[in-house]
Parts: C-alpha cells; structure tokens; sequence
C-alpha cells in the first residue's frame, strides 16, 4: 500500500510539472509539421505522408494517447527553379488523464523556399502555419473534497465547483525558420527554428485567464554518408515553454542496399537521450519511398519508482511520393 501511495503522488507532482505543455513525440523525425512549420517540404520528393502514434504511462495510470498525421507538398518544384513554395496540413490528437483531458489540432503551413547560391548548397526556409486547436475536459469523471462527507466518499454529493466551460476552441498561430547547407548530394545539415502558439491562447476551464506559453523549438540534424552502405544521422532537438525546457539528443546508424531506389532496402539503429526524463532506442527499416519506425522510451526519471522504468512506446509510418519529371523538349535541328 506504501509503494501505491509513493507511486500516485509522484505521478500527481509529475502531472502538475508538466501542465500546459504541447505533446512531444520521440521520434521526431517523423514528426516533421508539429516540430516547426519551417520542415514543411523539407524533403526529397513531391508529396509527403506521416503518421505517428504514442502510448506513454500505460504502466502506471490511464495511458496519456498522442496521435499525429500530416501530408505536405513542394508546389512546381523543379531543377531550374531556385525558389518554390510548399503547403503542408497538420492533424494532432492526445488525450491524458482520468477526466479525458484532450487537445485537438488542425493547422495549416505555407513555406517559402530558395537557394542562396548558385551550386544550391545553401537553402533558406520561411514558414507561417494558422490553425485551429480545442480543448475538452469531462469534469464528471473528477472527484473534489465536498463528496467527502467526513466518513466516505459520496459521488452523489455536488461538487461544489461550477466551471465555466467543459471545451473550448482558440485560433492557433505557428512561425518557422530553416537552414540547409548541403555537403554533397546525400550529406547535408539542417538546422531548424520554430515558434508556437505565438498569439498565446487562452486554455483555461474558469472565468480567469490561462495563456498557454509560446512554445520555441530548435533542431539540428546532420546527414552523413560513411560508405556506399552506411549513413550516419546525429539529431538533437531543444523545447522551451514557459519554464519548461527540454533536450533530445543522440543518433540514428542506417545500412542501405545498392540496389535502385525502388529496391532500396533500409535499417536503421539509434539511441537518444532526453535530459532527465528517459532513454529512447530506436529501430526502423524501409524499402523505396516508404520507412517504418519504432521507438521505446525507459524511465529514468523519479517517475521510474512507479514505472519501474518503463515510459512509453511509438510507432511511426513515412510515405514519400515522386512523381516522373516530364523529358525536356530539346530545340529542332536547324536542316542546312
């Protein structure tokens, strides 16, 4: 009964630590949209799907459920262009707690692209992202001291508490900015700024005002090909919200085939580590355009006494589609 108590404590100072912070993914690479509206065409190919979804704290209380997808283009993008714009459309869902505390996201990007030399070594990305967001919490399934009748607990009993609303929906503002500098055709840097929720919206269930902090993201990601088989990919990624901070660093290893791009097998291996909080192994594997990730993340933070280290597990699917350049018209031959 000790170890009951200690655990539902932890996980209620857990709770408190964290409230008002957006839904963070461990594989965020497969995340692209929800980490900056700056990622949005960031990739090789005409059009892109993502879908990512996360279970975290099953082992310990009602599991907190993240779901995310996105689809994102590159508008005319073509080898002669040195500037284009891409569109992308993000879908958010989570779900936490024992009252169903959810938050749903649709939001809407538009970047600009453009090389700044001529060799196309160095690309800069500019990128806006509006959406919508909504909040909803069932206050039936909460339970307040007035139900306590001074020998037991009555849910009968009123609750004593009149919140002015049970769900709400706010408009949401997104900025990004990016950076590529590519070393070769298949080794590059991309160093990545986003801001959300820039218009701070309100979240609060009662007549007081409760602004949800801006969220500042930055990414660093650096694409190495070792050998004809072996790519190297360090990753690191820092959140800041409010008080809130946080650290995501480590490193993905890939093996490929020499086969075509149509055949090109992939398997990939990584470790991460964020600051305070848990270990993360990675796996992936795929074939062509399509890659398949999973990731588990081990509890290494004083939650892990109610955990016994086990945090959470995602699984993650990225489709890339490219479609057949039309062949260059070449001139008439002048007839002499």
């Amino acid at each position: 009964m000790k170890n009951i108590l200690s655990g539902i404590i932890t996980i209620c100072l857990f709770c408190l630590n964290v409230t008002g912070q957006d839904v963070h993914f461990s594989q965020f690479d497969f995340s692209p949209l929800h980490q900056s509206a700056a990622q949005t065409g960031n990739f090789k190919g005409d059009y892109r799907l993502t879908a990512i979804n996360r279970m975290q704290y099953k082992s310990v209380t009602v599991p907190y459920k993240s779901l995310g997808a996105s689809v994102d283009m590159n508008i005319a993008k073509t080898d002669e262009k040195k500037s284009w714009w891409s569109a992308g459309l993000l879908f958010e869902n989570d779900v936490t707690g024992d009252a169903d505390y959810k938050t749903t996201i649709v939001d809407v990007s538009v970047a600009w692209n453009s090389f700044l030399d001529e060799n196309k070594k160095h690309q800069l990305t500019l990128a806006i992202q509006p959406g919508w967001m909504q909040n909803g919490l069932n206050f039936s399934e909460l339970y307040f001291g007035s139900q306590y009748d001074g020998d037991i607990f009555d849910p009968n009993l009123p609750t004593g508490e009149n919140p002015e609303r049970s769900s709400y929906s706010n408009f949401n503002l997104n900025a990004g900015a990016g950076y590529r500098y590519a070393f070769s055709e298949n080794s590059d840097l991309n160093l990545v700024f986003g801001a959300s929720h820039l218009n701070q919206p309100d979240i609060s269930f009662l007549n007081d005002k409760a602004k949800l902090f801006t969220r500042l993201t930055g990414i660093g990601v650096l694409n190495l090909m070792l050998s004809e088989k072996i790519s190297l990919q360090p990753q690191v990624l820092f959140y800041r919200q409010g008080k809130f901070s946080q650290l995501n660093g480590g490193a993905n290893v890939q093996l490929h085939s020499l086969e075509n791009n149509l055949k090109n097998f992939r398997f990939s291996a990584g470790l991460f580590y964020r600051n305070k909080d848990a270990v993360i192994a990675r796996i992936g594997a795929g074939i062509g355009n399509l890659d398949a990730g999973f990731a588990y993340d081990f509890n290494t933070s004083d939650l892990k006494r109610a955990s016994n280290g086990r945090g959470a597990y995602e699984v993650a699917l990225s489709y890339i589609i490219t479609k057949v350049k039309p062949l260059k018209k070449n001139p008439p031959c002048p007839v002499y």
